[in-house]
């Protein structure tokens, strides 16, 4: 299994909540380097309503296997995410600071490799605080988006769970 199997499950579970783009352009903030994430995405008018937030964001794909190496491809990872939720996408004719990025990989990392997943659990409690949670699915393909705790949830396909207030107010220096 590899990364584009991670992105077409993305796309084939995602595609009836949100708009997704793929592969787009951005610049760092401060460095002014030149990037790319995986997929922008924006919640479609049902979960708009529901009180997801309006505003685009970011999902970086990796595919983590149990071999050796793991742990520094999670946190190569996460400070990834943490770079681009300072970093300007082009989407359309303008430029978007996306509200957060998330990270997917793949569903049964806990399984396969309990000490890789907990690095990432470890390394998403300081990404919080940079804007970046988890993307995940549970059995019956329902997604979640987590930082702290749950921000969002889909239940059934029918249903949705949002608590706006695990979106953080963005905080530099002390928090």
């Amino acid at each position: 299994m590899n990364e584009n199997i991670l992105k077409q499950t993305l796309r084939d579970l995602l595609k009836d909540d949100f708009m997704l783009k793929e592969e787009v352009r951005g610049v760092h903030l401060l460095e002014k380097h030149s990037v790319r994430i995986d997929f922008t995405a924006k919640a479609k008018p049902h979960l708009i309503s529901e009180g997801f937030t309006d505003e685009w964001f970011g999902i970086e794909c990796k595919w983590v296997s149990s071999g050796s190496g793991q742990t520094s491809k999670v946190t190569r990872l996460v400070y990834q995410a943490m770079s681009y939720a300072d970093s300007v996408f082009f989407i359309g004719n303008g430029s978007v600071r996306l509200k957060f990025v998330t990270v997917f990989t793949p569903q049964d990392l806990y399984k396969t490799n309990r000490t890789v997943d907990d690095r990432l659990v470890t390394l998403l409690s300081l990404g919080l605080y940079g804007r970046v949670g988890r993307l995940y699915f549970y059995n019956n393909n329902d997604w979640g988006i987590k930082f702290a705790k749950i921000y969002a949830r889909s239940n059934d396909s029918l249903t949705y769970h949002i608590n706006p207030s695990q979106l953080r107010i963005p905080q530099v220096g002390s928090v």
